[in-house]
């Protein structure tokens, strides 16, 4: 597995190295296009509250790009997935929450078993009234079931990823979608056009870290942003598993700057306080107040107002979630320039 592909986790918390193997599909699996390029920013709401994709970031076999890899299994079913959203003419946003929705309950496999009688690619039940076993088990059935009760959720197209998931899923894991829902984001730009005769993935209104944060602060979030999946671990600063302060350090340190403190309250206590409601990407978001011992026993990193990437805990992989400052009590602040020594010219 390429050093920089994304590794996705299962509700069962097994890490899958998602390999792209398929000799049959190298067709599409070979497609070096840069995701970014796909994905516009335009006023409209086509993927609003999604990020777009990371650029350069792309679906198979992309000779020392970055990669989200597939085996030859999951790269049919995520484009069975989306071909059915197309052929419903549900928005490319509805086709990111199934696929985060699959890759959460099956790591996009057709699987014949799960929790009581769960089965297939979203892990729907006979005796929940998803169809019969057969039924469930093609591909096809079940994502078009899938998209059936999305499109019967009111405002589904304004919620989160996670939170649209949810409704749909009524899962015991609430918020475990939004830990898919980057290489969601990316396998929709890669795969999309090759389940049919389109060209182009309208994504109009995604939200680009680029467009909200330039310099050493957007090179920071990228990184943040390119270890989701990756395992929480008490300790951790990288590169193949975090703790919440861990995953702050290594981001930093690959924009070229070197943190003088280690935990989360040590940051809170030298940070800048920052009104709520007044963050900007690169900001830190501080929780867990009393946790583990006086001041915050948790810190995230901000991407844009309303939104964090973070490793919250033991059990749970980095994700990108939507905050809400008032119900967390969330406390903002940003660092200063002397608590980050310039390394980019160290040899």
């Amino acid at each position: 597995m390429p050093a920089a592909a994304v590794m996705l986790s299962s509700r069962a918390g097994r890490r899958i190295a998602l390999t792209a193997t398929a000799a049959g599909l190298a067709g599409c699996l070979a497609l070096v296009v840069s995701a970014g390029a796909m994905f516009s920013a335009d006023a409209s709401s086509e993927m609003a509250s999604v990020d777009c994709p990371i650029s350069g970031v792309s679906v198979g076999d992309a000779k020392g790009a970055a990669a989200v890899d597939l085996s030859g299994d999951q790269v049919t079913n995520a484009q069975t997935i989306i071909a059915v959203g197309q052929q419903m003419n549900v928005s490319v946003k509805g086709q990111v929450i199934a696929i985060a929705t699959a890759l959460q309950e099956s790591s996009l496999h057709n699987l014949d078993h799960g929790d009581r009688d769960s089965l297939g690619l979203f892990q729907q039940r006979p005796s929940q009234g998803w169809g019969t076993r057969d039924q469930i088990l093609d591909p096809t059935y079940a994502s078009t079931s899938f998209y059936k009760h999305l499109l019967t959720i009111k405002g589904w197209e304004d919620m989160p990823v996670t939170v649209a998931a949810q409704r749909v899923q009524h899962s015991a894991f609430p918020d475990a979608y939004a830990d898919h829902e980057q290489q969601a984001v990316q396998i929709v730009a890669d795969v999309g056009p090759s389940t049919g005769n389109i060209t182009q993935i309208d994504t109009s209104g995604c939200t680009s870290v680029s467009s909200t944060a330039t310099g050493t602060t957007l090179t920071m979030l990228q990184a943040a942003l390119d270890q989701v999946g990756k395992p929480y671990v008490w300790g951790a600063t990288g590169p193949d598993a975090f703790d919440c302060s861990g995953l702050v350090i290594y981001a930093w340190r690959q924009a070229g700057r070197e943190l003088t403190v280690r935990t989360s309250q040590q940051m809170y206590n030298i940070a800048t306080p920052i009104a709520s409601g007044q963050e900007q990407p690169g900001d830190l978001a501080f929780t867990g107040w009393g946790e583990q011992g006086p001041g915050p026993g948790h810190v995230m990193i901000v991407v844009k107002r309303g939104e964090v990437v973070e490793a919250p805990h033991t059990g749970s992989n980095v994700k990108v979630r939507a905050y809400n400052a008032t119900n967390e009590n969330l406390k903002f602040g940003r660092l200063p320039d002397s608590a980050l020594t310039d390394t980019s010219s160290s040899t």
